[in-house]
């Protein structure tokens, strides 16, 4: 089966979108109220650095998934270890934003409607896209952004005339280490999840640079949920978005121009799913090449549906209730660290060093 690959266009288009993901409904960490937006940048003092790593692991190991790149480092034992830890991030991770979808719809849209049904909805289409490749992966995500960014700037037009920027004030109100706790709950959620991506660094040109595809998947994901995060502050004050669950949601509730438009808020919805797709997509497709590298199976779209099975059946045992939900991001922060910073960490000191070895053999003389 001949290799696909994603343009540079495409990459910065499925990681944009991914970092988006569900962020875009949920509106950030919103731990921090009006001084939210001033922890959503702080965040990315530890996230461009973050991305950097993420980046030159690419660039070490050209063509190459970090599946791959663990296994050449670390040998077989080792490396396969690290597979498995990796798969099963993809795998837990894919089905915690499927939670999110459904528990969304549920308490949005649909209230009667079993959570399966949801979840099964939301499972096929992202079999379907995973299944196809990661140039229909591409093409989708390119589609979806550009409508995310246009209903998320449609929805900032049509409150404009409810927008209080009173709501920003006081500045700084609450206590540095509650902003950087909320720094650190953003870059957690969404953008380190990024790592991610590493599994899919197999379908990057060589001669492509990954350094590229990061800092502008990276800076555009950063201004979009800065647009959402001011957005939501100014339309609901500081109060009402600590206890939202869905903050960009109820945000859009308040729009209303005529009979005709009166439910707006489907705007935001259609944001939830289209990221959502294209983060639950990312999170099969690595768990399936995790799970095809564990086995050695060399196509790995043969593994998407068991996959999908596991992550729907996961996903329906997560939580008891969308509280417990809620609660799980503080864990989160701990639970993902060795996920999106020990592990390519690990990969990305080796690579450098084995790289090192490889100059040093080449200049010595025959």
């Amino acid at each position: 089966m001949k290799k696909q690959y994603l343009s540079m266009r495409q990459a910065i288009c499925v990681l944009t979108v991914y970092i988006c993901g569900s962020s875009v409904v949920l509106g950030g960490n919103s731990e921090a109220g009006q001084d939210s937006w001033i922890s959503l940048l702080l965040s990315q003092v530890i996230t461009i650095p973050t991305v950097l790593v993420y980046a030159k692991i690419i660039k070490l190991f050209p063509e190459k998934n970090i599946f791959e790149a663990a296994e050449i480092l670390f040998g077989k034992i080792g490396g396969k270890i690290i597979t498995a830890l990796f798969t099963w991030y993809a795998l837990h991770l894919g089905a915690l934003v499927l939670r999110n979808f459904s528990e969304y719809v549920e308490i949005t849209a649909m209230p009667e409607t079993p959570q399966l049904a949801l979840m099964i909805v939301m499972i096929l289409v992202t079999i379907y896209m995973a299944r196809s490749g990661v140039e229909t992966l591409g093409k989708w995500s390119l589609l979806s952004l550009v409508f995310i960014v246009s209903f998320m700037f449609l929805t900032v037009i049509l409150l404009y005339n409810q927008l209080n920027m009173n709501n920003f004030l006081p500045v700084m109100e609450h206590s540095t280490k509650t902003i950087l706790t909320s720094s650190y709950g953003v870059f957690s959620f969404p953008f380190a999840e990024t790592v991610l991506f590493l599994a899919l660094a197999d379908s990057i040109k060589k001669e492509d640079s990954p350094f590229k595809i990061y800092v502008w998947a990276e800076v555009l994901g950063a201004l979009i949920m800065l647009i959402v995060a001011l957005r939501n502050i100014a339309a609901l004050g500081a109060a009402m978005l600590k206890v939202q669950l869905f903050p960009s949601y109820s945000a859009a509730r308040i729009i209303s121009l005529t009979d005709f438009l009166a439910r707006v808020e489907g705007f935001i919805s259609t944001n939830f799913i289209l990221g959502g797709i294209t983060k639950i997509t990312v999170c099969l497709l690595a768990a399936s090449k995790g799970l095809a590298g564990l086995f050695n199976i060399q196509d790995c779209r043969k593994l998407v549906l068991p996959v999908s099975l596991c992550t729907l059946a996961l996903c329906s045992i997560l939580y008891r209730n969308t509280m417990e939900m809620t609660n799980f991001l503080e864990i989160y922060k701990i639970y993902a660290v060795p996920f999106q910073l020990v592990i390519p960490v690990m990969i990305w000191t080796g690579g450098e060093i084995r790289a090192r070895m490889q100059r040093k053999a080449a200049e010595k003389p025959a």
